[in-house]
């Protein structure tokens, strides 16, 4: 008897890494959206425009 696992399983596992990586990237990316958006209100509230920086 092997002790390899079944491919189907394999597969299985493969794809719920994927899922779990996909939704850190998400999360990543909307924890940079969040502090970039607060850079952004920052710097309005020093009178500087994030928008037309030299």
């Amino acid at each position: 008897m092997s002790n390899t696992i079944p491919r189907a399983e394999q597969e299985r596992t493969r794809a719920e890494q994927e899922r779990t990586r996909a939704e850190q990237e998400r999360t990543r990316a909307e924890q940079e959206r969040t502090r970039a958006e607060q850079l952004a209100q920052y710097l309005r509230s020093l009178g500087i425009d994030p928008n037309n920086l030299p």
